[in-house]
């Protein structure tokens, strides 16, 4: 067991993090995640959570004043996107403060990659065609790390060609839940040994300073979300406007006790 802790002077602890949520801002999955910014920043808080990344689709949804209440919260917000790429395929980008017109191709991101920013391979060998599959292994030098996608159910789990590969190349992985509806925090994510702040917590992840804590959905759970999404998508729901906000202005967390509830548990 890895006991969370001081790091002396440095202040670094292990943070538990959450690098791939969705929320009512995505242009793509705005019927499905239909939770605010602030509403899955409250839920991250209250379940110990100090390390956040809402990575929208093709929308980088950060702003100071998000920033400002999820650190009101106890939460350090990372900028962050899931694009798609060479067509339609997903990866994660982190701090890069660019268009996603700007990060349509590997040679894109590559150029702009910088030492603070960050390129996650999500769910890279998942079926379909929005995922990396064949792109990852050619190109696994712009990656800085791999994805565990919460996504999976007993005796079907599709990280597992992730995990041999991160292996192989010498990649971190990072545990992420894909949140589009927040019960499904808690269940899959990442500590990350680093000192709060954006900086601290890309190196650190750069650095493989990273424990995965994953344990899934049940066959219950994945039916639950599945049939929540086609409700959802059949039902229509307001598009977001290219320059909305969630609609809330404060910039306190509704229950800022809450938010440290979880911060004493240990990470495994």
């Amino acid at each position: 067991m890895i006991q969370r802790k001081s790091g002396g002077e440095s202040g670094a602890r292990w943070l538990k993090a959450e690098l791939h949520a969705h929320c009512n801002l995505d242009l793509a999955d705005h019927k499905f995640s239909r939770h605010t910014a602030e509403e899955l920043v409250d839920a991250a808080a209250a379940r110990g959570y100090e390390v956040l990344a809402i990575t929208c689709h093709n929308r980088d949804v950060w702003s100071p004043e998000l920033s400002l209440y999820a650190r009101a919260a106890g939460v350090t917000l990372i900028p962050g996107m899931e694009v798609g790429v060479e067509g339609r395929r997903h990866l994660l980008v982190y701090n890069f403060h660019a268009p996603p017109e700007g990060l349509e191709s590997l040679q894109r991101i590559r150029a702009r990659a910088r030492p603070d920013t960050l390129v996650v391979a999500a769910h890279p060998y998942f079926p379909g065609t929005r995922c990396l599959n064949s792109l990852l292994e050619p190109n696994v030098e712009l990656f800085d790390a791999i994805e565990i996608s919460g996504f999976h159910v007993p005796g079907l789990d599709f990280n597992r060609r992730a995990r041999a590969l991160a292996a192989r190349h010498g990649k971190p992985l990072v545990g992420c839940g894909d949140i589009h509806l927040l019960w499904q925090l808690d269940r899959t994510f990442t500590w990350i040994y680093a000192e709060p702040g954006i900086p601290q917590v890309i190196e650190a992840v750069k650095q493989g300073r990273v424990r995965v804590e994953s344990r899934g959905l049940s066959y219950l759970e994945a039916a639950r979300w599945w049939a929540t999404a086609l409700w959802r998508y059949a039902v229509p729901a307001r598009r977001p406007a290219p320059g909305a906000t969630s609609g809330r202005t404060s910039t306190r967390p509704s229950n800022p006790a809450a938010g440290r509830a979880g911060a004493a548990r240990p990470c495994p």
